[in-house]
């Protein structure tokens, strides 16, 4: 499982901090970084945000997947981007993107693109990235 940059607001750490996971996992749940383009696999991310303020965040999460073929262009899955609510009193969140039948065969970097929205519906201050290692799908 690769680990990523989280950001967060200018505050103490004790205040705020957060992690960010993200891996391949093909059909059978198990990690990889070769897959078919017709299988069912997913990326699996999960992050924790912690701190005192935690209870008081208010937004959402916007969450995609950067995928970037080697010698080609780049898109983003899934479109609009996954969203989830902030949880007060938990800092803990999961999601799982399919991505079956999402990229071409090739070589790809993906990266796991992890932003927030402000309850306001403006840009958020949280949010981080991780980067997988490269990926190979197969026909």
């Amino acid at each position: 499982m690769a680990s990523g940059e989280f950001q967060v607001m200018k505050v103490p750490a004790e205040q705020l901090a957060g992690v960010l996971h993200g891996q391949v996992v093909d059909p059978g749940a198990q990690p990889t970084n070769v897959v078919r383009q017709s299988e069912g696999w997913t990326v699996d991310v999960s992050w924790e945000v912690t701190g005192e303020l935690v209870d008081w965040l208010a937004g959402r999460w916007q969450l995609e997947i950067i995928a970037d073929l080697l010698g080609g262009g780049e898109s983003r899955h899934p479109s609009p981007p996954v969203e989830m609510t902030f949880t007060p009193g938990s800092g803990r969140y999961t999601a799982s993107v399919p991505m079956r039948g999402q990229l071409t065969p090739g070589t790809y970097d993906l990266v796991v693109n992890l932003t927030t929205m402000t309850a306001a519906g403006t840009s958020g201050a949280l949010g981080g990235f991780v980067v997988i290692s490269k990926i190979l799908v197969e026909e």
